[in-house]
């Protein structure tokens, strides 16, 4: 928690964070598919012997490569530039526990672009056997990318009791949700990865050759991807599954947020319609309609991706660390001792603005509140407290000290305040401050 806290005005620093993921996982899965389309149309190319399918593969190859290594390595960057940012101490929490998973990813993703760049470059001079090689090899190492980053990525939802007693990267690895996610998220990059297929340039007569398996594809994926997102959702940890049930049941503030990501999840399924009008009728079949069916499907694919960052609330790692970056065992020294004594950086920005009881509960604030809120824009605490004296501010903020569910009806969504009664009395003042702003 001595890191300093980007307070960004109106859109909330969490956003940022979701808008580059949501765009990177979308282009990440996209690449995972179309490497296994790649690999499949070249070996049906190669068994048909078929060189004209083959030399148009190869231009797909280089767009491929376009793809994967400029949008999708700098929206990669842009993940770690943004967690640093907004949450640095959570990223520092999950480069220490998977630190070799994290060395094994960059690896693979070294293997993806060397063996792409060669598929490309060598393309002409490589032997039919060796162009399938690469092209598979491409496939695996893409995969197994992915396999690396879902158990990161399902840890933060599911880290299981097992990983809490031992903290073996293993155990926090293979989650109870890893499997499920997993099997989901393949689907997902095969739907994503045949939709991308469908919208290229494809010459009038290898269109029927290019659309027909590559629309079996996208059906395939799209409708087993909806029975596997219900298997995962399954394996959700019970209060995260609550949670979104309950937004769903409009229980609190999130339920319009759901409502897009349920629109979103309909739209998905959408594709496979667009697909089965490739594989019906090739030859009348536009790109625009691919197009679009790649719009739906990254919109769905947005949608769940936001209600699995719901389903980790009050945490940024469920159970081990809370969205604010405080971890769980914590939170009772902070309220006993005070949360401003161990944290240098909050001390520090309240004396820049004169050590002063406001200062100090501005200080509080932005290290505790912010990572979700911000003053007068997504999710304001000023509008959220409009309607509150001074002293219900004091009395709330006193309040979310409780750890008990039954004494405070926010801790299902928001973490407990980590601090003493005297320093939840310096945020109320401070929160009845933003009034007058």
């Amino acid at each position: 928690m001595n890191h300093p806290v980007w307070d960004l005005p109106l859109m909330g620093s969490g956003w940022i964070i979701g808008l580059v993921s949501i765009i990177h996982v979308s282009i990440a899965h996209l690449v995972v598919g179309v490497g296994f389309w790649l690999a499949l149309m070249e070996t049906r190319a190669q068994r048909g012997r078929d060189l004209e399918l083959q030399g148009w593969l190869r231009g797909r190859a280089k767009s491929l490569l376009w793809l994967s290594s400029i949008f999708g390595a700098a929206t990669g960057v842009g993940i770690w530039v943004a967690m640093g940012l907004v949450n640095p101490t959570a990223t520092q929490h999950l480069i220490r526990t998977f630190v070799m998973g994290w060395a094994t990813e960059w690896l693979l993703f070294a293997g993806e672009m060397a063996t792409l760049i060669v598929l490309v470059q060598a393309y002409p001079r490589l032997r039919p056997g060796q162009r399938l090689a690469l092209v598979w090899l491409y496939a695996l190492c893409a995969w197994l990318s992915l396999v690396v980053i879902n158990g990161i990525v399902t840890f933060m939802l599911s880290p299981g009791k097992g990983w809490s007693t031992s903290h073996a990267m293993v155990d926090g690895f293979f989650n109870a949700t890893y499997l499920p996610s997993l099997l989901l998220r393949s689907l997902v990059a095969l739907a994503l990865g045949g939709l991308w297929a469908m919208a290229g340039r494809i010459p009038l007569n290898l269109k029927a050759r290019v659309l027909r398996p590559t629309a079996l594809l996208v059906v395939a994926g799209i409708l087993l991807a909806g029975l596997s997102g219900w298997y995962y959702f399954q394996s959700f940890p019970v209060a995260g599954k609550e949670l979104v049930l309950g937004n769903l049941r409009g229980a609190t503030g999130l339920a319009q947020g759901f409502h897009w990501a349920l629109l979103g999840l309909g739209a998905f399924l959408l594709p496979s319609f667009l697909a089965l009008w490739a594989m019906l009728g090739a030859s009348s079949f536009r790109r625009s309609g691919a197009l679009l069916g790649l719009l739906l499907a990254c919109w769905g694919f947005g949608g769940f991706e936001w209600i699995r960052e719901v389903a980790r609330k009050p945490y940024v790692i469920r159970e081990v660390m809370y969205s604010n970056g405080i971890r769980v065992e914590q939170v009772p020294g902070y309220q006993k001792d005070g949360f401003l004594p161990a944290n240098a950086w909050a001390r520090t920005f309240a004396a820049s603005k004169g050590d002063t009881d406001l200062a100090k509960g501005e200080a509080i604030l932005r290290s505790q509140c912010l990572a979700c809120h911000t003053r007068d824009g997504y999710r304001s605490l000023k509008t959220l407290t409009a309607s509150y004296s001074e002293s219900d501010l004091v009395g709330l903020v006193q309040g979310l000290r409780e750890l008990d569910p039954g004494m405070n009806p926010y801790l299902d969504r928001m973490p407990p305040f980590a601090g003493t009664e005297q320093e939840a009395e310096l945020v109320g003042k401070y929160l009845h401050t933003l009034k007058a702003k």
